[in-house]
């Protein structure tokens, strides 16, 4: 079957089965609770990892795969329009009963806008990166070569968004090449941008 929160296509087997084995055997409210949550973390607010936990400790260990599985039916729903009546359809037939196909459907009407908002926000910006610094050490880092510590906001580890911290090692004379070609992107896209503005 396709779906339109979906994007007019199949539902992933994941989402399939967590929705029949977790999201379904949660109490409606815990399951409206959850959503939420997952709602309010999409949108940018702190995300509550023991809130989290204690909603779905009577059906899953921590909670992850629920939480990735609400994330990813909230964001398709808002980024391809699904309306609540469609979308509580839709995952009804995927298995979700009534009840918690309308608490579903309550939080994104709460807060598809804020969602979408959000999406456009965020466009182009998976894994964004926040900072760059050098940690080069003359005891660890290879010859000719630069540590960075790269930042990245909202890295998704294991369906989860995260801010992670990378730590990787560039050849001196290809750090200098590169610092190059971004300055390059860099007066293009400004130079774009100055024709769309003039």
């Amino acid at each position: 079957m396709k779906f339109r929160f979906c994007c007019e296509g199949d539902c992933p087997d994941w989402v399939l089965a967590e929705i029949i084995s977790t999201l379904s055997n949660l109490s409606i409210d815990n399951l409206e609770q959850l959503a939420q949550l997952v709602a309010k973390r999409i949108t940018g607010e702190p995300f509550e990892e023991s809130a989290i936990r204690t909603l779905t400790s009577g059906v899953t260990d921590d909670g992850k795969t629920a939480v990735a599985c609400v994330h990813y039916m909230l964001t398709n729903a808002a980024r391809y329009g699904c309306s609540e009546k469609i979308f509580n359809v839709e995952i009804q037939q995927l298995g979700l009963p009534k009840d918690h196909a309308a608490a579903m459907c309550r939080v994104l009407h709460t807060h598809a806008d804020a969602i979408r908002q959000k999406l456009i926000d965020k466009a182009f910006r998976i894994n964004e990166l926040q900072s760059v610094r050098n940690v080069t050490s003359l005891g660890e880092t290879p010859q000719n070569c630069a540590t960075l510590e790269l930042k990245i906001s909202q890295e998704l580890v294991d369906g989860l968004p995260k801010d992670t911290t990378h730590t990787v090692n560039i050849e001196c004379a290809q750090l200098g090449a590169l610092l190059d070609e971004m300055k390059l992107a860099r007066d293009i896209m400004l130079k774009y941008e100055n024709k769309e503005n003039a």
